[in-house]
């Protein structure tokens, strides 16, 4: 660690404690061992705040270790970092029982509570209900939105309470929870196709955003959510800017995990704006920076998105030999959701590599199972999928079957207007033997893009 200086915002972080414990080992040896550009700069960051007491005790480990005592010194060091961490635990489980308590009571009483008991004025419960919000996004995303308010509740009062004891806004933790905070609450909007509830929570979220009282990291967390929702709307743009300041964040922090997720993001941008080439190169830069071991969700999202793109850019044979490595991630995953995600993959490939008989069991397997589980909109793309394999082999009987089936399942169900209106050209072509290949794929295709976009009309060009 001698030879390589860290960045200064590592060391800013080191300041305030707020680095892994080996992270922090690592630069306090790298002090201790006399480098005199560090400290320096260690010295001018302390000056500024009253520094808290992991800092003092490293001051002293640096006197204690020109005297000889360096090992004593930093065991020293980790005695107050492991008080800290039993701090925090206790903190945690006294805002798990504050949030096991609130959820016993419908989503009316639990924003009563949060408004009107100053018990529920919790940072770490606030902490907690964004993370179960984020949780609940890839689940149940009306619940994200009802627990992501209550965090906003929680956040907004906390920030309150401070301003009327010190007579200033809140301080840089509470300003950057309520950015963070408003921020997971436009996400979970988005999620639910609120796309001008979400531009409204984003609008303060960003507001929030003051360099000097926000960390560089919580910035990063609001720009990152408000990237999705800039590449839902299809402002790919703004999204990529947004992107390249989050990307430009973790390089400068050395956040190489959240270095990779970003690369993920904005690859997604990429493959939705047509840049094909330009979506593998970022999910194949992402997979060298995501760790399977820490951060397996992320590393299996990156994988997936990277054999679908290898076989959207017509590479099935490529995104066979990864799909055949990935599938010991799916298998350890181990939940439903990522099995469905798995086959349909397998069908995605088989139809590209002309399997098709195996490409059709996977497609029905997955669409069957997504109508059992009511999660119309991926059945509907499900018996898209299906469709396109009937086309490819020129059965326009089973199109014809299969757009019938469709129209029938989907009329009660909760599929927006345009979509409807796509399925029933598709009907009709089907019903006078013109649904060819290339207009179910232009059906599909729209979709997709419609999922995110309830106002886009269907045109079809074919």
């Amino acid at each position: 660690m001698t030879e390589t200086h860290p960045a200064r915002p590592v060391l800013e972080r080191f300041v305030l404690g707020d680095l892994p414990r080996d992270e922090m080992r690592q630069v306090s040896q790298h002090l201790l061992a006399g480098c005199s550009e560090c400290r320096q700069i260690t010295a001018s960051l302390w000056e500024r705040a009253a520094p808290p007491p992991i800092v003092e005790e490293i001051v002293e480990a640096e006197d204690a270790a020109e005297r000889g005592a360096c090992g004593e010194a930093i065991d020293r060091i980790f005695r107050v970092i492991l008080a800290r961490e039993a701090e925090v635990a206790r903190e945690r489980a006294q805002g798990r029982e504050l949030f096991d308590e609130l959820m016993r009571h419908p989503p009316a009483r639990q924003q009563m509570m949060v408004a009107n008991s100053a018990r529920f004025r919790s940072r770490m419960l606030c902490e907690i209900l964004l993370e179960q919000a984020h949780e609940a996004g890839f689940r149940e995303p009306a619940r994200a939105t009802e627990l992501a308010r209550l965090g906003v509740g929680i956040a907004d009062r906390l920030a309150d309470r401070l301003a009327e004891r010190s007579g200033q806004e809140g301080g840089e933790g509470l300003q950057g929870l309520r950015a963070r905070a408003w921020a997971q609450l436009g996400n979970a909007l988005r999620i639910n196709s609120d796309h001008d509830g979400s531009d409204q929570a984003f609008e303060t979220a960003t507001e929030l955003l003051d360099p000097a009282r926000v960390a560089p990291h919580e910035i990063a967390r609001v720009l990152d959510f408000e990237a999705s929702l800039r590449r839902d709307q299809r402002r790919f743009a703004e999204a990529t800017r947004l992107m390249d300041r989050v990307i430009a964040i973790y390089r400068k922090l050395g956040q190489r995990g959240l270095l990779g997720r970003s690369l993920q993001q904005k690859s997604l941008i990429c493959g939705e704006s047509g840049d094909s080439e330009g979506e593998i190169a970022l999910l194949r830069r992402a997979l060298e920076l995501l760790n399977p071991e820490e951060e397996p969700r992320a590393f299996l999202s990156a994988r997936h998105n990277l054999i679908s793109a290898l076989c959207e850019s017509g590479r099935p044979r490529e995104a066979f030999a990864l799909l055949f490595h990935t599938r010991p991630l799916y298998l350890r995953q181990g939940d439903r959701l990522h099995l469905l995600r798995l086959r349909w993959l397998e069908g995605a490939v088989s139809r590209g590599l002309q399997r098709y008989e195996q490409a059709a069991v996977a497609f029905r397997e997955v669409r069957e199972a997504f109508l059992e589980l009511g999660v119309d909109y991926d059945a509907a793309l499900a018996s898209l999928d299906l469709a396109e394999v009937y086309a490819a082999q020129g059965r326009t009987a089973d199109v014809r079957r299969l757009a019938n089936e469709m129209l029938e399942v989907f009329r009660s169900r909760k599929i927006h207007r345009e979509a409807m209106s796509a399925l029933n050209f598709l009907q009709r072509a089907a019903s006078a033997e013109r649904a060819e290949l290339v207009l179910v794929r232009e059906v599909g295709s729209f979709f997709r893009k419609a999922r995110n976009q309830p106002d886009l009309q269907f045109t079809p060009t074919s």
